[in-house]
Order: structure tokens, then sequence, then C-alpha cells
């Protein structure tokens, strides 16, 4: 991207072949005949084309593409093992992206109730790395402003003191359009050289259920939960009893989905695609089916050590909830009426255990309210690799 200050990319070394048609051989966007760019938007609550790959393999997506592109099923990505010997191809030729830094960070854009807690706790048991749940609160502070924030930021990305990883494997996860507004993410993963990751919960539905059931645990005595995760040990406790089925209310499924849908999974990618450098697409459902896959395929993007660690055995089990939408949501035949007309939402409704969904494309006709979102970001229910639910124990 020449004279920009997003990445700088040194072309000796060809991008994987899928990303190749993106950028021209002087990596300038390559401008399509006009009978290529044809749009082929799908209609509000439908599907968008060729997206369920996305998240169903962890791709990576191509550097400098836009939200159009992406809507109209047009975004181009590589595999992560096709990114691996990409980036095996540059270390050894000695190029790159142009990023100053010495560590080699990693940057997880996330939204609550996505899981993400659940990563974010497996990922800092492992010995080599060094990374932090939720930036704001263990990077910078939150009164921080944003140069001060940044400069934190990058200086734990480049393996600065407070970085605890010996080989500068120091990352975190955190709600950029939240907690981080006014931060130039361009420019912190251009002189940091760190990775983008976007972790998302596929299924709105779920999603719904989870930020519902988590106003519910806060309401419990503190003994009874960790923050907004329930203890299934005190399930026991009269006082912590809780019903396993929740009612979701009109409101919240009718205005709520479209909200979610756009916090959880477009703000995220439309941020990181702001950056104009490549990122991957994790999922917790992807978590779900297999979690050794999902760090191993995240260490073939982000170049972190992950492949020859034990994660199942960081994962303790206790269901609390089904996975079954009819025996954990209670009015289960009054919410599928109101999804008659929002057939992608439906599918969620009627999802299988631990499927993975494409993006739905939905109308921002809503009022974007941070509230329904809280800063500890986990419900109570997370499973694990073996189908067992984790419960509250993927904590440290």
């Amino acid at each position: 991207f020449v004279g920009s200050k997003i990445h700088t990319f040194l072309t000796r070394v060809p991008l994987p072949e899928p990303c190749r048609h993106v950028l021209s051989s002087n990596a300038l966007l390559r401008v399509l005949p006009s009978s290529q760019s044809k749009d082929t938007t799908p209609g509000y609550y439908h599907n968008v084309p060729n997206s369920l790959e996305l998240f169903s393999e962890n791709r990576v997506i191509c550097p400098k593409q836009t939200a159009d592109t992406l809507r109209n099923g047009g975004i181009a990505s590589a595999s992560p093992r096709q990114w691996a010997e990409y980036r095996q191809a540059v270390q050894e030729a000695g190029q790159g992206w142009k990023g100053v830094g010495s560590g080699h960070g990693l940057i997880v854009f996330k939204r609550g109730g996505s899981g993400s807690t659940w990563f974010d706790s497996l990922l800092g048991n492992h010995p080599s790395v060094d990374f932090r749940h939720e930036a704001h609160h263990s990077v910078f502070a939150p009164f921080h402003g944003p140069e001060k924030a940044t400069q934190r930021m990058r200086n734990f990305l480049k393996g600065g003191k407070k970085c605890r990883s010996e080989q500068g494997y120091c990352g975190f996860s955190i709600s950029p359009t939240k907690h981080a507004k006014d931060v130039d993410w361009s420019e912190l993963i251009r002189v940091t050289g760190a990775s983008i990751v976007v972790f998302v919960r596929t299924n709105v539905i779920k999603r719904l259920l989870g930020l519902e059931r988590k106003s519910l645990v806060h309401a419990l005595p503190k003994r009874c939960r960790r923050g907004s995760s329930y203890k299934p040990e005190m399930k026991d406790d009269p006082a912590c009893a809780m019903n396993t089925s929740v009612e979701l209310g009109f409101g919240r499924i009718m205005d709520g989905t479209d909200e979610a849908n756009f916090l959880q999974a477009w703000d995220l990618i439309e941020t990181a695609l702001s950056t104009g450098g490549p990122f991957q697409i994790l999922s917790y459902e992807g978590m779900q089916q297999n979690l050794t896959s999902t760090f191993e395929t995240l260490g073939s993007f982000s170049g972190w050590p992950l492949s020859s660690f034990d994660w199942a055995s960081h994962v303790r089990h206790a269901k609390v909830t089904s996975e079954d939408l009819r025996e954990s949501v209670s009015n289960y035949d009054e919410v599928e009426q109101w999804l008659q007309n929002k057939p992608c939402f439906l599918d969620m409704l009627h999802s299988e255990n631990k499927q993975i969904f494409p993006l739905c494309h939905a109308p921002r006709n809503f009022t974007v309210t941070f509230d329904n979102d809280a800063d500890v970001d986990d419900v109570e229910e997370e499973e694990g690799e073996n189908g067992s639910d984790d419960g509250d124990a993927h904590r440290r």
C-alpha cells in the first residue's frame, strides 16, 4: 500500500494464491471490470453468500478488502495452512509486513456473550505466551485516553517489560469500538507487526440467550458466581438455584437480533477490515467442535507455538444448560413465530448442537446500546472439545 501508513508489503514473496487477485504486483488495488462488479448483496435476513466457510474453516481474510466485498460474497481468503506456508516463506526471505516491533503480538477482537472468556483463559494457560483477557483491564486502564492506551498496548505487543513471555508472544482481547473507540488500529499493527483475530459466536440467538442469562446470574448472591459467570458447583445451594430455561421477550428478539448480529460479527469484521491487514476468523462453535484444531489454526496464522499443547486438559466440565433451544428457551414456540420473517435467525433457533452459521445480512435500524454487553463477557455455559459443558471452569 504505497504511501499508506497501513502495512507496506514487500512483493518479492507473493501472497497466498487466493489473495493474489486482490492486489496487483505493485500492491495497489486492482480495479475489476464492470462485468465482474455486479452487486450480489443478499436481501435482508438472508445468509451472506460464501461466508460460512470463513467461520467453519478459520479462514484468513486477505489484506485490503472492504465490507461491501464481504456482503456480496466476493471476499478473498486463504486457509490457515496456506498462510503458514506464506509466513514461512517471508521469514526465510527476511521480508513481510514492515512491523518494526520485535514481539509477536496478537490482538483478538471480540464482544460480550461470545464465549471469548473461555478462549482467553485457555490461551492464557499456555506456558510460552502472555495473553491477557480484555486489554482495558489488563494492559491499560479505562480512564486512559486513546494516546496513552495505544502506547501501552504498543509496548506490550512489542514484547516490552510488562510482557511475561520470553519469546515475545504477547496478546490480548478487546472490544474495539466499545473500549478502544479512538485507537488507530492500522497504525498499531503497523508499528508492532501484530496479528489480528476476530472471535465470534455465530449463533445470534444463543448469544442473546447468553446475555439474558448473564443478567440473571448478576442478580444472584456473590457466592454463586464469578463476575457474570455462574459457579456450577453451587447449583445445590438453594440461593443459587437457576431455571434451566429462560424466556426471551419480543423486544429482545425483534430488535436484539439485529443489534447482536451487528455488534457480534459485522462491527468486529469491519473494524478488522479497516486496518487493511490480514486477519483470521475464529468462532465459539468451532472451539466446541474441535478445541485442538482451533488453536492449531491460530498458530498457523499467528506464528504462535500452539500445536503441541494439551488444551483439553485445561478444560473442566460441568453441564449447566442444554444446547437444544427447545429446552433452554421457555417460550420457544412464540419466538419461532416472531422469527418467521427473519429466515437466517430462524435457522439459528432451529440449530443443531455446536452448529456454525454464516453471516446474516440484516439492516442497521437500531440504536446501539452497549449496556446489554457487560464487561465480563461470558456466560456460564461453555463447552469443551469432547462435548461436555465446562461451565465457569474455563477460568484459571
